[in-house]
């Protein structure tokens, strides 16, 4: 049985919560005759010198936003100057689009309205991707721009690799390196290309060849000893080290190289037979180590250059991260006819969620958000796409063998 008490409030009370409650709705009343932001007064960009350097600028509600200092839509930073004053507006060249001026702190007196919709685009940069809001961005004209991408690419059976402009999409240089290159990275800065080669099949070493990215041309090819055939690939966030796969098994391992002076400073021996499948935290401080035809994945400390612990996955295509480096997510071929990904808390090191994608999961690789993982399906000639907010896959074919992922950043 359950008992019921009544609570009786004296007259004082009830005008006093009256009071209360009028109180409220007037807060709540008054909270709704909300001032515009400068975000909403001033939904545009303008141009500020910071550090005698253009700058493009936004609002996002009512502070002032650094957007990019490199080119991004119609912005063009050579098209200003800021020679004058570091922190003023900075003069307009011949040719510069329409953006209004203004200091680090906000844009002149008159705002500059959206554009009217067109059917034009821009190359959107990654800074304005990872922005916690959607900012607008100016519309360019349907032609090639500065800003967008180049390709850097291996020709295994060439023993080439070949730079390759995207608008307008051609061949920039074709260059020679050691036989059988497999794998090519970019330094965050884009100064440098680094491409392993595997060397011959009569236990000739392969190379790491080190390529400028501002002349085209080979700053130094580090030649392997005998029977040493780099592979696998990964370059620290601050593009100071590489760390090379050497597929020769047994006698694997980890490389550890000096990017500014090309020379290998450590050697980090691994269980993982044939390392192709190699991974950076987020933040560098560890390695993952997997491989297509290894029976089991190695975490290695960067710091300290020691396997930090090895996981009971195989068969190893790619491994990828979200942002934080919270989660890490393994492509598995070790299942048929499905291949599966592991998804890896990075704390405990235990998987906490299985995906089951096409046959022979090779690339994976996490969209901008950290929601969306794009996985290539080699065997089965499949797309899968992990939406990881809905914990749902879906997978399409497309035939021949895909492998290789890229976003257009």
């Amino acid at each position: 049985m359950i008992a019921l008490t009544t609570f009786r409030l004296t007259t004082s009370t009830k005008l006093l919560a009256a009071g209360v409650a009028l109180s409220l709705s007037w807060i709540v009343l008054s909270a709704c005759e909300c001032d515009n932001t400068k975000e909403q007064d001033f939904p545009g960009f303008w141009v500020t010198c910071i550090g005698n350097k253009p700058t493009l600028m936004t609002y996002n509600g009512d502070a002032a936003v650094q957007v990019s200092s490199d080119p991004a839509g119609n912005f063009n930073p050579s098209q200003w100057d800021c020679s004058k004053d570091p922190n003023s507006p900075p003069q307009a060249k011949s040719g510069a689009p329409d953006f209004k001026l203004g200091s680090p702190t906000g844009p002149g007196p008159f705002a500059r309205p959206h554009a009217a919709a067109a059917h034009t685009y821009s190359f959107i940069p990654k800074q304005l991707l990872w922005l916690p809001f959607t900012p607008f961005v100016p519309p360019a004209a349907p032609a090639c721009l500065p800003s967008f991408p180049d390709i850097i690419r291996t020709n295994h059976l060439q023993n080439t690799v070949s730079r390759v402009a995207t608008c307008p999409f051609k061949v920039v240089v074709t260059i020679p390196v050691v036989q059988n290159p497999l794998q090519v990275a970019i330094t965050p800065d884009a100064s440098t290309a680094v491409v392993t080669s595997f060397g011959d099949f009569n236990g000739d070493g392969g190379a790491v060849t080190f390529i400028d990215l501002s002349t085209n041309k080979i700053a130094n090819t580090l030649m392997m000893p005998d029977f040493q055939t780099p592979n696998g690939l990964a370059i620290s966030p601050d593009g100071a080290t590489a760390y090379v796969g050497n597929f020769t098994s047994p006698g694997q391992s980890i490389l550890v190289i000096n990017i500014p002076t090309h020379t290998i400073t450590a050697t980090i021996p691994i269980s993982a037979a044939y390392p192709s499948a190699m991974t950076l935290t987020p933040d560098g401080t560890q390695l993952w180590v997997g491989s297509p035809l290894a029976g089991e994945t190695d975490i290695i400390d960067t710091l300290s250059q020691t396997t930090v612990t090895r996981l009971n996955i195989q068969a190893v295509g790619d491994v990828a991260f979200n942002s934080t480096g919270t989660k890490a997510y393994i492509t598995s071929s070790a299942s048929n006819p499905a291949g599966q990904v592991f998804a890896v808390d990075t704390s405990t090191y235990r998987v906490v969620n299985t995906y089951t994608v096409g046959n022979g999961p090779a690339d994976i690789s996490m969209s901008y958000g950290d929601q969306f993982l794009v996985v290539n399906n080699y065997n089965d000639g499949s797309v899968s796409i992990i939406d990881l907010k809905q914990d749902k896959v879906k997978t399409a074919q497309f035939g021949a063998n895909p492998i290789g992922i890229a976003f257009v950043e």
